[in-house]
């Protein structure tokens, strides 16, 4: 869909710092196929304007202020419409949605969103970017609490609505939702700026490991044992993970991750299967045979029996590991056996996105 962009106002386009500011806004539309900049007394909007209303795709009207109403009611008159009072501005009665300073347009094939901008001003809500009211974000590295407190003030500030859940230690998924057109996209922008390489925004997560990787040519592979295989069942149920995933092994056996892996016998016999040094292993065997960039690998006690004492039921270790960096750690779940396979299986995707953060923010 083409994406237009008409800058009405010299005072506007000859102003280098809050036009790279407008361009930062509009980025989420992608490319630009087409910038006119014209004067606010400038003839050619009327024949401008008429051309991308008859037309189809995406138009973006910045208007300075002496401009915003004259273009209002242009565009009124185009379609055959009447003007009407709204949130202190005059627009055409059949704006689809509005905001302060914004309204949007629809018109057969044509999308209008006409802003009001001044410069040294914050720049009004963008309402063309596909309307969009609900989203969803991963928060990583952060506990539920400290996550709210930082999107609270944030959600008010765009009228956005959000509801937390810890998926596992350290994994925040957030469900959002705007209460009017065009602030969900501001609100995830300032979540972004605010929260750097923590947050994610996708609703699925498995798809956007899959993209990303394969963007940057990497690729990954597993050893697992108490988890059955279930993080390499969740990469693989989505199409186009054979881009990205090279193999796994599920080596429940000490025989198998010796054999296969190389965990070598003196780490059984002094720290056992469930250990930091045996994953540490299990991690370099496995990237070794598959020829991996990354791989993850987890050992633990998925109950209902197997405990004891010292290693009870849910104690899982979990590691991932790439060419610069290896990161293990002991967890300790609670519930049924499928819940500890579960929150084990996303945490290792949760130390994924550690050890690949260039790829993966």
């Amino acid at each position: 869909m083409r994406n237009r962009l008409i800058i009405v106002g010299k005072n506007l386009y000859l102003n280098d710092p809050f036009m790279e500011y407008v361009e930062r806004e509009l980025s989420h539309l992608g490319l630009l196929d087409q910038i006119t900049r014209l004067p606010e007394t400038g003839s050619e909007i009327v024949s401008l304007l008429q051309d991308h209303i008859s037309g189809e795709g995406n138009t973006i009207v910045i208007s300075n202020k002496n401009a915003f109403a004259p273009i209002s009611k242009l565009l009124a008159t185009m379609t055959d419409d009447t003007l009407v009072l709204k949130e202190s501005i005059l627009i055409p009665s059949r704006s689809e949605i509005y905001d302060d300073n914004s309204f949007l347009l629809r018109y057969k094939g044509a999308s209008i969103n006409v802003v009001m901008a001044e410069p040294g001003k914050t720049v009004p809500v963008f309402l063309i970017e596909e309307a969009k009211k609900d989203g969803t974000i991963h928060i990583f590295n952060l506990d539920e609490d400290g996550a709210d407190a930082l999107l609270d003030p944030v959600a008010k500030s765009f009228e956005v609505e959000f509801v937390s859940t810890t998926l596992t230690p350290g994994w925040i998924k957030i469900e959002c939702s705007a209460k009017r057109y065009g602030r969900l996209g501001n609100f995830l922008k300032s979540v972004k700026q605010l929260m750097g390489d923590k947050v994610v925004e996708s609703s699925n997560i498995m798809a956007y490991i899959i993209h990303r990787l394969g963007s940057a040519n990497k690729s990954i592979t597993f050893a697992e044992s108490c988890t059955g295989g279930r993080i390499a069942a969740k990469l693989t149920s989505e199409a186009g993970s054979s881009a990205v995933f090279k193999g796994s092994l599920v080596t429940y056996s000490n025989a198998l991750k010796a054999g296969w892996l190389g965990v070598e016998k003196e780490v059984f016999d002094k720290y056992g299967a469930v250990s930091k040094e045996c994953v540490e292993q299990m991690l370099s065997g496995a990237r070794e045979i598959a020829g991996a960039d990354y791989a993850l690998a987890v050992s633990g006690i998925a109950g209902p029996g197997g405990g004891t004492p010292q290693k009870p039921v849910g104690t899982v270790i979990i590691g991932a590991q790439s060419e610069e960096r290896t990161i293990v750690e002991a967890l300790y779940f609670e519930g049924d056996r499928n819940y500890i396979q579960e929150q084990s299986a996303l945490y290792a995707y949760k130390l994924l996105f550690q050890v690949a953060s260039r790829e993966l923010f």
